[in-house]
């Protein structure tokens, strides 16, 4: 699909009003989605430990399906000591890899020469080291285990309002990153139109390199459907946010711990992002951007 036909998709699925959305038609419409990974063959879930991912782990493991789930990250990582928690609690086989500098930075010259390699301005610098310090993460999951099939907890965020800026659209007119926020619903839906072209894109270009391919069931036609018709009060006040999605994973039986666990983005839960900093330092460069254009030029003079 493309980046058009999923807009489009979106337009119309924001057409539909539902009156009646409940927790258990969430979580029946979340494992519906999950099922519609091929029967019988084995699959990888990527584990962060905090509640989108874990719900999954969950839900799977409660189903008898056979699958193993994925964390990578630096020493220390927030992210490695979560999914490592989460794992030994609800009895998962996890396979987790921690990485150090050299690994790293050999990890984002390879995924800096798969990804497209735009001229970084002030204007793209902020999306551009979203998408490659994220992409890292992704390829270093996805290249831990043979299984061809992954499931990402990525979504949900959108969906659920899990992103600052969703905290931002409660107050009408407020800023993020420079930009007007629009409310709460309009921002929601935006954000999940502009999901393919920053999202799904990208991970297709990590995961097709690896002869793989990523599930992402927050996001199938019903979850969006349901989830954009809660009230905002079932997704977020000012302490907390996600609220039904945590409510849910507690119900299950997922531990308190990844239930609550307040949002990391993958480059910060890792650690890749901090890590790429470091790297940047050890070469001689103050900011990552300079280390970054380095390496892309170091790149283009061997084409």
């Amino acid at each position: 699909m493309k980046d058009l036909e999923w807009r489009n998709k979106i337009e119309e699925l924001e057409k539909i009003k539902v009156t009646d959305v409940s927790k258990n038609k969430i979580y029946n419409a979340l494992k519906k989605s999950i099922f519609s990974i091929p029967p019988n063959e084995a699959f990888g879930i990527l584990l962060s430990g905090g509640v989108d991912s874990s719900l999954i782990a969950k839900i799977c493991k409660d189903e008898g399906l056979n699958f193993r789930c994925f964390c990578v990250g630096v020493e220390d990582s927030k992210d490695l000591s979560a999914a490592r928690e989460t794992a030994q609690k609800l009895d998962l086989e996890l396979i987790s890899r921690t990485f150090n500098l050299e690994e790293i930075q050999n990890l984002l010259i390879k995924v800096i020469g798969i990804m497209p390699r735009p001229e970084i301005r002030n204007d793209n610098y902020i999306e551009y080291m979203v998408k490659l310090s994220v992409s890292c993460v992704m390829f270093a999951g996805l290249n831990l285990g043979k299984e061809t099939h992954f499931i990402s907890g990525i979504g949900a965020e959108e969906l659920f309002a899990g992103y600052n800026r969703h905290k931002k659209a409660l107050d009408i007119g407020g800023k993020w990153r420079g930009n007007t926020i629009k409310n709460l619903r309009e921002e929601s839906w935006e954000g999940i139109k502009r999901f393919h072209n920053l999202v799904i894109s990208r991970d297709k270009i990590i995961s097709n390199n690896l002869g793989k391919k990523i599930l992402n069931p927050y996001m199938s036609d019903e979850m969006i459907v349901l989830a954009m018709n809660l009230p905002n009060e079932d997704k977020i006040d000012t302490n907390d946010n996600k609220k039904i999605l945590r409510r849910i994973a507690l119900d299950i039986g997922v531990p308190k711990l990844a239930a609550e666990r307040k949002k990391k983005g993958a480059q910060y839960g890792s650690g890749f992002d901090k890590a790429i900093q470091k790297l940047a330092k050890k070469n001689g460069f103050k900011h990552k951007k300079r280390y970054v254009e380095s390496l892309l030029n170091n790149l283009k003079s061997q084409l």
